[in-house]
């Protein structure tokens, strides 16, 4: 039991001064050469990360807008969605591998460049933008940045592709085919036996292979943030394997080594049993979901345009009825109009009549007074001519 114990030690010490080596190693790469991004320092490390092109060191700002302007929509948008899935390759790195040495971890959990893209310094006071890699200090920020409610930045290249606002939907990837999780399955099975160093050398250096060769490693790399993570564990038999080279092929501490360790028992994905058609399908489903997004901004922006013309629609009714009505009124007063200048015309001929009829009224006034006085004359006459008679006759 105390002879497993000092080789225990003696493999932990050993592992620990592979991780110094390699970060040392990693350090002087990217020293050497200042242009090379820290994926490819990664990938040396560990054939199992994805390689996704990065943008060089001393590329100025200038430069940075020429490339992004070169770059079409959708390629802009998987450089997105690869980088928001960066977090993973950092979570399942192996002991002795280190991530990009310039890059850093925000709270988002994507990776952030660790010199301003505008002056090319370092430093801790950098402003990372909220959706791409890109750093910068506060008093280099281009023009034409904006930021949230809640003090997120973003650069002038993310404004001008509206990510501020509608950052691109992240959907998990469709799952490789069968055959490829059937080789990646068995190529991440911990290895039982010691005896024979080939054996395990072969064993551990398919997965490296597979990686390298095909999409495979990119695939299941990029699975783990949908909650599948169980599928990448193939980067595990690593470690054995390179405390194995350091102790210089020592069977005996391999043996115990391996021995001690005990196979986990793995967990599958729940699209390990799944056939091609299915697995096309739910691509289709994640693409569609992908869409759902802007179908319902699509469908919002109609509901509001179809109010909007309800609303105009109903205005416009409102204003023809009151159009009606008024020209209901203007009817009706010209009518009016026309039925007081009849009476007026009736007026004007009554009182013409009542001024003639007034005129005659007095002329035959007059004649009767003067027909009265020649009546009482004539009377008068015959009352004389009468006395006279009378005189006569007496006589």
């Amino acid at each position: 039991m105390a002879f497993r114990r000092t080789r225990t030690g003696r493999l932990a010490r050993a592992a620990q001064d592979g991780r110094h080596s390699g970060r040392s190693s990693l350090v002087k790469s990217s020293r050497t050469n200042p242009t090379r991004t820290g994926h490819q320092g990664m990938t040396q490390e560990s054939p199992n990360q994805p390689v996704e092109p990065l943008l060089p060191r001393l590329m100025s700002w200038s430069d940075t807008l020429a490339l992004v302007e070169e770059q079409s929509l959708e390629t802009q948008v998987q450089t997105y969605k690869e980088w928001k899935r960066e977090c993973i390759p950092f979570r399942l790195l192996s002991p002795g591998v280190l991530p990009c040495h310039h890059l850093r971890h925000t709270g988002n959990g994507s990776a952030h460049e660790n010199y301003c893209r505008v002056c090319q310094a370092d430093g801790e006071s950098l402003e990372p933008c909220s959706t791409c890699r890109l750093a910068f200090h506060a008093d280099c920020i281009p023009a034409g940045w904006l930021r949230d409610s809640q003090n997120s930045l973003f650069c002038p290249i993310c404004v001008l592709r509206g990510w501020h606002t509608t950052p691109p939907t992240l959907s998990p990837p469709a799952s490789p085919p069968p055959e490829e999780r059937n080789d990646s399955r068995s190529a991440a099975a911990p290895t039982t036996s010691a005896s024979d160093p080939d054996t395990n050398s072969s064993s551990n250096t398919h997965p490296h292979s597979s990686a390298s060769d095909g999409p495979l490693g990119v695939s299941s790399i990029q699975q783990a943030p949908t909650g599948d993570r169980h599928d990448v564990p193939a980067s595990g038999p690593t470690a054995p394997k390179r405390l194995y080279d350091l102790l210089g092929h020592d069977d005996e501490a391999t043996e115990d080594n391996v021995t001690s360790q005990r196979p986990r028992r793995q967990r599958k994905s729940r699209y390990t049993n799944l056939p091609t058609e299915v697995d096309t399908a739910l691509s289709v489903l994640y693409r569609e979901l992908e869409s759902n997004e802007s179908l319902k901004r699509e469908v919002e922006e109609l509901r509001n345009e179809n109010t909007k013309c309800n609303q105009s629609i109903r205005i416009r009714d409102l204003s023809i009825i009151a159009l009606r009505r008024e020209l209901d009124y203007r009817r009706s007063s010209h009518q009016e109009m026309e039925t007081l200048r009849a009476t007026a015309t009736q007026l004007e001929n009554a009182k013409k009549e009542i001024q003639e009829l007034r005129a005659r009224n007095e002329a035959l006034s007059m004649e009767l007074q003067t027909s009265r006085e020649e009546t009482a004359e004539a009377q008068a006459l015959v009352r004389d001519w009468k006395a006279k008679l009378s005189q006569l006759i007496g006589n």
